[in-house]
């Protein structure tokens, strides 16, 4: 047995087991002290009365070409933590999808397959990638059966725009990255300036790095405080910038103005998209 250092977290917290360094230097069971102070960290846990350690969760991730890596990444880092739960990378095929960055991920499950019944159904952002799954009848087809019964929709990012153009923002409180956040009235829906926004079921994040924030919430619904903090705890989420111009009213007026100025076709294009789907 390889001892990692999330088998080791996930012996003591209950939490993730999959795919990091080892740490030990050969393969080896751990020792008796090391087990029993595993176990009575286990034990601790179990008695927190606002945490739940294991469960069944069926969780969708949507891929699609140009998405952008973190929006998905971060998310999934919480998400994935959890014990039982089953992550499915979705996409139209099992061909690897190319990120915004260049990379690929490899879909497990494709949109035929992938369960009906969903905990929680995921959509990232991205640009020019986003605009088209916008537009993508067989994307649009997914996210729609796949909402009807999943327990949560989420997106992050621009990702709000592909719910919208699939008509799951209609009458909704949402958010989105701060350059088209308000196109989402387009949708029928309420744009707000917040990092998650909660609606109902309907989770949304803000631009890129908010899809931390909004993994760590699904991570408190779906598994109690004392799970989420304990990932947080794991992850050193603690995010201290070394620049404070991470929002609008922060920035300086220049660099707004000249990213504004370049962002201005994909706004564009994002309004374009909410007048021509049906809210």
């Amino acid at each position: 047995m390889k001892v990692t250092r999330r088998k080791l977290i996930a012996g003591a917290v209950g939490l993730s087991a999959a795919g990091a360094t080892a740490v030990a230097l050969k393969d080896q069971l751990p020792s008796v002290d090391e087990a029993q102070r595993m176990a009575r960290a286990h034990d601790a846990l179990m008695k927190l009365p606002d945490l739940k350690m294991y469960g069944e969760e069926k969780i969708a991730m949507l891929l699609y070409p140009g998405f952008t890596a973190l929006d998905l990444v971060g998310p999934n880092y919480f998400l994935a933590s959890m014990m039982g739960a089953k992550v499915h990378l979705v996409a139209a095929t099992l061909e690897p999808v190319k990120t915004d960055l260049g990379y690929a991920l490899v879909p497990d499950t494709t949109f035929a397959d992938c369960p009906e019944q969903l905990d929680v159904l995921f959509v990232p952002g991205g640009a020019t990638g986003t605009l088209a799954a916008a537009r993508h009848a067989p994307t649009l087809d997914f996210v729609r059966s796949r909402a009807v019964a999943a327990k949560y929709i989420t997106s992050v990012c621009t990702g709000s725009l592909i719910l919208g153009a699939a008509g799951l923002l209609k009458g909704r409180r949402a958010t989105s990255h701060w350059l088209v956040r308000d196109a989402l009235a387009g949708f029928g829906a309420t744009p707000v300036d917040e990092r998650v926004v909660v609606d109902g079921n309907l989770y949304t994040g803000a631009g890129v790095s908010a899809g931390l924030d909004l993994g760590l919430t699904l991570l408190g619904q779906l598994r109690g405080a004392a799970y989420a903090e304990a990932m947080q705890l794991q992850a050193e989420y603690a995010p201290k910038p070394p620049y404070d111009a991470g929002t609008p009213d922060k920035s300086r007026p220049e660099l707004l103005e000249a990213l504004r100025v370049m962002y201005d076709n994909f706004v564009q294009e994002t309004r374009s998209i909410a007048a021509t789907s049906a809210v």
